[in-house]
């Protein structure tokens, strides 16, 4: 998934703002000012405003503790007379000038993937796509109660959940899994997980959210779902969850995310009629 995002961040603001920031620690690796010292105080005031912003667009910490590793302390600590504090200054200025630039490319490479197909953000989890029909056998429009596109998004979480599920041994869950990876690979392969249109769904699109980054899987399935719920909500369209895990949708209820139940209709095994 993308940077976790707060709310109401303004993605051209946030991607704008993070290039300033680049440039300016960009600039403080070529000098500019006459002595060590002041080239370490202008380094620091900078990497602070740096980090002020991180922590106003971003809700990981780590993303604004990696500007303060092992070589900025140990800009912090040199005397002013030391020789290797000015080549330390221009090394860390680089390469932090090049993790905020990494930061923007990222948000702009989302922004331009939340503007890729029209439609409201409807997550599905995946206890949902076991035990209810698959998502191409679902009347959306009827299930979500509105006339406008549909953009069903799979978190990656999900699909590892559901390749996971292959090798339980209960019931007919392998195979459900088996047949909806199956369906999902020739939708979504051509696309690269991007909005793949549902054959037979018009206004319907399915997609899986993808970060170049290194991916970090939490013990928390539940978590990382609630996090893209989040993140595509702070893109500034409307985002709606859709499961059946009562403990997830407290949880959703909890953060402000709407909560939709799949319908019983939609059960592959209904339960059986009570005796009247």
């Amino acid at each position: 998934m993308a940077l976790p995002l707060k709310d109401n961040v303004q993605l051209d603001r946030a991607i704008q703002e993070l290039c300033d920031q680049a440039g300016q620690v960009g600039g403080l690796a070529v000098g500019g000012v006459t002595s060590a010292d002041d080239r370490r105080t202008a380094y620091l005031n900078t990497v602070a405003r740096a980090e002020a912003q991180l922590r106003n667009f971003f809700t990981d910490p780590i993303l604004w503790t990696r500007l303060r590793g092992e070589r900025h302390w140990m800009i912090c600590s040199l005397s002013p007379s030391n020789p290797n504090l000015a080549r330390l200054i221009t090394d860390e200025a680089q390469e932090q000038a090049r993790y905020l630039g990494g930061l923007a490319d990222r948000l702009d490479r989302f922004a331009r993937r939340v503007d890729a197909a029209s439609g409201d953000f409807v997550v599905l989890d995946t206890n949902v796509l076991l035990h209810y029909e698959p998502p191409w056998q679902v009347n959306w429009n009827e299930v979500l109660g509105s006339k406008q596109p549909v953009r069903l998004v799979l978190p990656l979480r999900v699909i590892e959940e559901l390749d996971e599920a292959k090798y339980r041994d209960r019931d007919k869950i392998p195979q459900r899994a088996r047949g909806l990876l199956s369906q999902l690979w020739r939708v979504l392969e051509p696309s690269k997980g991007a909005p793949a249109a549902l054959e037979g769904k018009p206004g319907i699109t399915v997609e899986v959210f993808l970060d170049d980054e290194p991916r970090r899987r939490t013990l928390d399935a539940d978590a990382e779902i609630l996090e893209e719920c989040q993140t595509l909500r702070a893109a500034g369209r409307p985002v709606s969850l859709v499961t059946a895990d009562t403990g997830l949708s407290i949880r959703a209820t909890a953060l402000g995310i709407p909560v939709v139940a799949m319908p019983d209709k939609y059960l592959r095994n209904k339960p059986a009629p009570t005796p009247g």
